[in-house]
Order: C-alpha cells, then sequence, then structure tokens
C-alpha cells in the first residue's frame, strides 16, 4: 500500500468514530507524516485536510505542524541534513558542520538547493550525544561527523541524484 491509500483507509476507519474520540487526535501524526511523504511538506491545504478528518481546528494542526520538528510547513529539498546543534554536539562542532554542510551542497541554511535536492538545517537536540557531533540525512543517525565525512557523505548522494 501507498501513502495515499493508507491515509484515505485511516480517513475512513476515522469517519465512523464520534467526533471526540481520542483516536482522531492520535492519527494527526500518522496523517501529516503520510501528506508530507506525498507532498514533500504540509501546506495550507494539507493542514485543512488533516483539520477536516481528525475533527481539529487548523489552529490546533498548525500547532502540532510548527511543534514536531520532523514535519515540515516549507518545501524541503529531496535530501535533507538536520545537524544538531545542542550543547554536545555544538562543543564537539556542529558549527563547523553546518557551515562546512552549506558549502559542500551548495544551499543556505533552511533553504532549498536549486535543483530541489538538499535541505540543510539545524536540528535541536536528535539525542545522538555520545556520537556529537551528529545529524540526521533523510531520517537516518550520521554520528561522530567531521567535515571530510560530511563531504564524502554529500558527494555520494549527489552522485545517486
Amino acid at each position: 500500500m501507498n501513502d495515499e491509500s493508507n491515509r484515505q483507509a485511516l480517513q475512513e476507519d476515522l469517519a465512523q468514530l464520534p467526533a471526540t474520540d481520542p483516536q482522531r487526535r492520535a492519527a494527526i501524526v500518522p496523517m501529516m507524516q503520510s501528506l508530507q511523504a506525498e507532498r514533500g511538506y504540509l501546506d495550507d491545504k494539507s493542514i485543512k485536510e488533516v483539520a477536516q478528518v481528525t475533527g481539529l481546528s487548523t489552529t490546533e494542526v498548525e500547532e502540532l505542524a510548527t511543534f514536531y520538528s520532523l514535519i515540515y510547513r516549507y518545501p524541503a529539498g529531496r535530501h535533507v541534513l538536520r545537524v544538531c546543534d545542542s550543547l554536545c554536539c555544538g562543543l564537539r562542532g556542529a558549527d563547523r558542520l553546518l557551515q562546512a554542510a552549506e558549502k559542500y551542497s551548495g544551499v543556505s541554511l533552511g533553504k532549498v538547493s536549486p535543483d530541489g535536492a538538499f535541505s540543510v538545517l539545524p536540528s535541536i537536540c536528535l539525542g545522538l550525544c555520545d556520537q556529537a557531533p551528529a545529524a540526521l540525512l533523510d531520517g537516518e543517525a550520521v554520528g561522530s561527523l567531521d567535515e571530510a565525512a560530511l563531504q564524502a557523505l554529500l558527494q555520494r548522494l549527489q552522485q545517486e541524484d
């Protein structure tokens, strides 16, 4: 099953539940993830769709979407590099990694490269303090990074694209 058919099945299941049923609220994050997988990010139309299906207000859905750092409200690249900039990673060189990520990917922090391939984002603690400095690349943890390892990682992705 693809994301859209999973979402449709979820919508059908939720339609059977009373508006106050807690399962409606519990479906918000999976719905947002499904829409993001399909569209690349959650636009205003997606927020309204989630609100309609779950019975929440668009404001409540927006609050949740902006709370979760892995939900994007603006377009992101096909490959997203999230570099941890919390204390442990910061002490071990996260600032240099962020600068190197911008340099090697050719994209400024928070932006999408012109070809749509990359986004580089700073990220609050990833829970990989023992591997600092660390990052998530397309949702996969990458730890004990240095500039050379980061450059090799980004070059590999560029070759695969």
